[in-house]
């Protein structure tokens, strides 16, 4: 008898041991990334539009080689005290810009996404045309354009992201082509959602 009731726990023991494995791996597979922050809850419509309009406004004036005007757009923030309000790049900070805008040949772009965590820690990730390519031999150039979108009381800005100063990105590098899949699908959905009204 005393053995049989052993028998009986031990085999009520494995039992929760499988179920409680099969529970975490159904957990697992339903969460496809982190859980969104609340910051990101509240974002609407309007947020995603503001901070593709900065992206917009910003590659225009390069485009139309206005670098000073660019690079007066962007702002940072302190990374010790990230949640202060974002400053103007200073002297240095617009030296090394609008060098690399100068330098740097930039036909066109696309968003590849733009993932919203917190008021100050917000990505935009772009790719950017250098040169177009032949189509046969040579392929197109490209490089990849990071910006820091802020919001401060209500309004959106725009930054670069500067590793020299701590700063990194929120979409881990590993992930970035899950998230333009989803940042891609979003949009395509919103465009068939605009269409029918």
């Amino acid at each position: 008898m005393r053995r049989s009731k052993f028998c009986l726990l031990l085999l009520a023991a494995f039992m929760m041991v499988v179920i409680g494995g099969f529970t975490s791996c159904n957990s697992k597979k339903e969460q496809k990334g982190p859980q969104p922050t609340e910051f990101e809850m509240g974002m609407t419509n309007q947020d995603s539009i503001a901070v593709r309009n900065l992206v917009d406004e910003f590659f225009s004036l390069v485009k139309q080689k206005d670098f000073a005007g660019a690079t007066q757009m962007l702002y940072r923030i302190d990374a010790k005290d990230p949640k202060s309000e974002p400053q103007p790049l200073d002297n240095d900070e617009i030296a090394k810009v609008m060098g690399m805008l100068k330098s740097v040949p930039m036909e066109s772009y696309t968003i590849e996404y733009i993932k919203f965590s917190e008021s100050f820690e917000n990505e935009v990730l772009c790719n950017v045309l250098i040169k177009k390519g032949n189509g046969k031999d040579m392929p197109d150039i490209t490089t990849k354009m990071f910006f820091k979108p802020m919001r401060w009381l209500g309004q959106w800005c725009l930054g670069v992201m500067d590793s020299d100063h701590g700063d990194r990105t929120v979409i881990d590098p590993l992930k970035r082509d899950s998230m333009e899949k989803e940042y891609s699908a979003e949009m395509k959905a919103k465009k068939a959602e605009e269409k029918k009204k």
